[in-house]
């Protein structure tokens, strides 16, 4: 898998991430500052940790059934 396949799948993450936490954060009644702040802050963070650990276990050869990166190996 290419830099394209993990930068496509990074801002997908990262947007779905950003509006849920946005929705959120307006639903609690902060300020629209303080929700996009606190929700690109987060939002950050979440896909950092989720395409670092997904690049490792890919190294790694450890296969993700919800991801699905890693094409299944059929056992003659």
């Amino acid at each position: 898998m290419g830099y394209k396949f993990w930068i496509k799948r990074g801002l997908c993450l990262f947007v779905v991430i950003l509006i849920v936490l946005f929705i959120i954060e307006l639903l609690k009644q902060h300020s629209i500052k303080e929700s996009i702040i606190f929700a690109i802050t987060w939002s950050l963070l979440a896909t950092s940790v989720f395409i670092g650990t997904r690049l490792y276990y890919s190294r790694k050869g450890i296969e993700c059934v919800l991801c699905n990166d890693i094409p299944s190996r059929k056992v003659k």
